[in-house]
């Protein structure tokens, strides 16, 4: 196995956000849904397509500078030297699922424990503390702001 591999940015680049953009594009009618009555005022939707329209053609160019005009950064992925940062990405993906399914006082508390305890962190304070501010957070939000964060299987108000 290859403990790197070589990455044409342009290249890379253009297809990975061109691929989002037309993927968000699709998805766009279904998930910004348009007034029930016309006020002449712009649709909800045009922003968002305006910026996804934007991205598609900066991945063409990005994919024809590469393609065409052999314009391109090649760049060297190490896995042994990325490894911190995969980890990182992993466990803040886990966080996004954890928050959905146990709610965000206990995927804040689970997740960010865990990544302090990575980081070499073995004081009890800052893990009390870190429960503290989830609970600290979440009371606010509900409380202060009146904006309900994800709980425990959605059981809850």
């Amino acid at each position: 196995m290859r403990k790197s591999i070589k990455i044409k940015t342009n290249l890379f680049s253009g297809i990975i956000l061109g691929c989002i953009s037309v993927l968000l594009l699709i998805l766009l009618p279904t998930q910004v849904r348009m007034p029930t009555y016309d006020s002449g005022a712009p649709s909800p939707r045009i922003i968002p397509a305006i910026a996804l329209v934007g991205i598609l053609i900066s991945s063409i160019v990005l994919i024809v500078q590469s393609v065409v005009f052999k314009k391109e950064k090649i760049i060297e992925f190490d896995f042994k030297k990325e490894l911190p940062s995969l980890i990182f990405i992993a466990l803040f993906l886990l966080y996004v699922v954890l928050l959905i399914y146990i709610g965000f006082v206990a995927a804040s508390i689970i997740i960010f424990s865990a990544v302090l305890f990575y980081e070499g962190e073995r004081k009890p304070f800052i893990y009390i503390f870190n429960a503290l501010m989830a609970i600290g957070i979440y009371l606010l939000f509900k409380y202060v702001f009146n904006i309900s964060l994800p709980t425990f299987l959605g059981l809850g108000d």
